[in-house]
């Protein structure tokens, strides 16, 4: 049986979650069909859910998504596009925006064959 998260935690999840999705939101990302979220990459339309302590990606575009994570040394699922970045609970948005920017500007760069 698991416990109840406690009000700091969930107080904390809300910021990951406001914070995060509002750095996407800079990126350029939009209200999305199939995730909350939708992103226009050079690696093709990314699909972005922000969760407590987690985001889930999904690259439209599988083989072009795997082709960038590959190559940036962090791969995607080869079957489903799915790109996810975990955090241990409790992790602040302050604590996560360093290797989400770092992979995610990466991302935004890259010059891929089309």
């Amino acid at each position: 049986m698991t416990r109840p998260k406690s009000k700091r935690l969930l107080k904390v999840e809300k910021q990951f979650t406001d914070g995060v999705t509002a750095y996407f939101v800079a990126l350029g990302a939009r209200p999305g069909r199939f995730y909350d979220y939708e992103l226009d990459t050079p690696a093709g339309l990314l699909h972005i859910t922000v969760y407590g302590n987690w985001v889930a990606t999904r690259f439209d575009d599988v083989a072009r998504g795997v082709a960038f994570t590959a190559a940036a040394g962090n791969p995607s699922n080869p079957h489903s596009g799915k790109w996810n970045h975990h955090f241990p609970e409790g992790t602040t948005p302050e604590a996560a925006m360093p290797e989400l920017e770092f992979w995610f500007e990466r991302l935004m760069e890259w010059k891929g064959k089309a």
